[in-house]
């Protein structure tokens, strides 16, 4: 890529969160000194990455928190658009809405990050990926991403980090309503529409949630005519999915009971060089139930069974015949939890067990379809003064491979009530998938697959802060480094062998800033170098720069208007020709405005200036798209 052209698409990034910056100075110089009181916020607290709640503000490890809030001023129509303008997340997609999409973490493979749905694993057993594009975003109450290799609280995938999508969860309503609830419609352009519902309560011990949603799209052409291996077909990919979620839990003297599940059903037409196939129906379904049992006040333990579904149905319209891959996981999660003081260092004991079954149904002959994983971990943290220290170690049992081990360490340090530092070491690893281990191989070609694999490891750290500056700033940076040993590549016959080494060196920062009553905004830089330590290349399918710039104007109490640019750098595509796509710029635009307490209407435009790019080689990322949507509360 030529350096004239990522000068001009950084300039062009520059102008406009330049022009963004100087309008909110600008308005933010003309306000008055606000004369209200600050808002003291309610700290956050999350339950990734540690398996349990934590408060955010002292984890050990970067973890981004994306509330509902935060998702309904977002243009994103779905889960992937969403994602990919936050720090540390690489998102490649196949096109627009419905199509395949890779989602990763700083730097590793989208089979490197581990994808939960309320800290239940989805990805698919044969391709490592998961089925992100057919999660409804209407269905999510909040994600954490917890950056950093995990794998001595999660296990296998956890190098680069956890997405953790949480649907939503029944509780009150803010008042005495017992029941409330939500409904909304929209349009949107390329043509379609939508439509979702959720009911949520709390009575007499009892918080409930329940919701549904459907949404469909004409699509447009997600390949371009010269795309490769000659997959384009003329004509639109449209996207048809219907989705239902559900939570319930019962509290009671001696503990809890608690259930979810998300179930999620998605038709995709996509282009294919090949006549058998060029539309997929998918199923995903998550659920899980549990029970936890106090003790006494400062010990309990907790039981959950849980069960995870990945289907992928490829079929072409009045053609006979049509390819599976489906992939069941059921398992179960037990741990204890003791707390206890001494000599004024509060300390944490966890300690636990896990077992689940994978197995892979397909019109694929694996040599073997099913495997075991049983673990067995424990976590200790204590919290001195201004110190704080978290550790974790598991083993993990796979009946393919044997044993592996894996711990982490990490500290944070509250030099000041609003300054804190934090660094992290972790060992990470990841399990070969069931096409890395057993796709047949067609009959003259050379092995398709390598039973002998060894599975992928990984070192990491990192050093940060995070720093509030007054009431109104916050700033939060990281430097880490992952170091990749065993990975799986393809050699010369295209069979996959453990040789690959990486290092992945990467700086993420942060700025959030309230300048009045009316006036907000927030920048983040995404700075990495991914490079194969055996070529000295770079890493294909990943960002190696990000940056976003945001504001929000809030005129009215009933007016929101928010906007966002986004730029992103060239990214390699193949290792073998090292070819790069091009930079891009884009820009979204939403307005939400409360007509009354009860209704709200939102206008969005993503891609505003209709940016023609790809993530992907062949593959059109969306251009400009409009969403129109009427919610009312009750």
């Amino acid at each position: 890529m030529p350096l004239s052209r990522l000068g001009a698409d950084l300039r062009r990034f520059l102008i406009a969160a330049g022009a963004l910056s100087s309008a909110i100075s600008t308005q933010s110089l003309a306000q008055d000194a606000p004369t209200s009181e600050p808002t003291l916020l309610e700290p956050i607290y999350i339950s990734t990455p540690l398996r349990r709640e934590s408060p955010l503000v002292r984890s050990t490890s970067s973890v981004t928190v994306i509330d509902e809030a935060e998702i309904k001023k977002s243009a994103a129509p779905d889960l992937p658009s969403l994602l990919r303008s936050y720090p540390g997340v690489s998102v490649s997609t196949n096109g627009g809405m419905g199509s395949i999409a890779s989602v990763s973490v700083r730097g590793t493979k989208t089979s490197q990050t581990l994808i939960l749905v309320n800290g239940v694993r989805i990805a698919s057993a044969t391709s490592g990926g998961a089925s992100i594009f057919n999660i409804p975003l209407d269905s999510v109450e909040r994600i954490e991403i917890a950056k950093g290799a995990h794998s001595a609280q999660y296990g296998s995938d956890a190098i680069g980090g956890v997405i953790n999508i949480i649907t939503k969860q029944g509780g009150g309503c803010g008042d005495d309503r017992k029941v409330c609830g939500s409904a909304t419609i929209g349009v949107m352009n390329p043509w379609g529409g939508y439509a979702s519902g959720n009911v949520r309560g709390k009575a007499d011990g009892l918080t409930y949630s329940a919701g549904a949603s459907i949404i469909g799209t004409q699509g447009y052409d997600f390949t371009t005519p010269d795309a490769p291996w000659g997959i384009h077909e003329p004509g639109d990919n449209g996207f048809l999915q219907g989705s239902a979620n559900m939570s319930i839990a019962r509290d009671f003297d001696w503990g809890r009971i608690y259930s979810d599940a998300l179930v999620a059903r998605g038709r995709t037409r996509y282009d294919n060089a090949f006549p058998l196939d060029n539309q997929q129906y998918t199923t995903t379904f998550t659920g899980k139930i549990g029970t936890r049992i106090d003790h006494s006040e400062d010990w309990s333990s907790m039981v959950e069974l849980y069960s995870g579904i990945d289907n992928q149905r490829n079929f072409r319209k009045d053609q006979p015949g049509d390819s599976r891959f489906d992939t069941s996981r059921y398992g179960v999660f037990a741990s204890t939890e003791k707390s206890f003081d001494t000599g004024g260092v509060k300390n944490v004991v966890t300690g636990g067990v896990e077992s689940y079954r994978e197995k892979v149904d397909s019109t694929v002959d694996y040599d073997v379809n099913a495997r075991t994983v049983s673990s067995v971990f424990g976590q200790y943290s204590a919290e001195y003064e201004a110190l704080r220290i978290d550790s974790g170690i598991r083993y993990d049992d796979n009946s393919q491979f044997g044993g592996v081990t894996t711990y982490n360490i990490g500290a944070s340090y509250e030099i000041t009530p609003d300054l804190t530092l934090r660094s992290s070491y972790a060992t990470g690893y990841r399990a070969p998938t069931f096409n890395d281990l057993y796709y047949p191989s067609f009959p003259g070609f050379p092995p398709a697959s390598n039973p002998n694999l060894k599975p992928e490891k990984s070192r990491s750290w990192e050093a940060g802060l995070n720093w509030r500056m007054g009431v109104d700033t916050t700033v939060d940076v990281a430097f880490y480094q992952t170091m990749l040993t065993d990975a799986i590549t393809l050699d010369q016959n295209f069979t996959p062998v453990n040789v690959g080494r990486a290092k992945i060196t990467g700086f993420e920062a942060e700025l959030s800033h309230r300048f009045s009553d009316e006036w907000s905004g927030k920048v983040s830089l995404d700075l990495r170098r991914p490079i194969d330590r055996d070529t000295g290349k770079y890493l294909v399918n990943t960002d190696r720069f990000k940056a976003t710039a945001e504001v929000t104007y809030s005129p009215t109490e009933q007016l929101d208007l928010t906007a966002r640019v986004l730029y992103g750098a060239s990214r390699y595509i193949y290792d073998f020709t090292h070819e790069r796509l091009p930079d891009y710029v884009t820009a979204d635009f939403t307005a939400l405005y409360a007509i009354d307490a009860n209704s709200r209407l939102k206008i969005a435009v993503e891609n505003i200036f209709n940016e023609q790019y790809q993530t992907s080689l062949g593959y059109r990322a969306p251009g400009r798209s409009f969403d129109l949507s009427f919610t009312r509360t009750f």
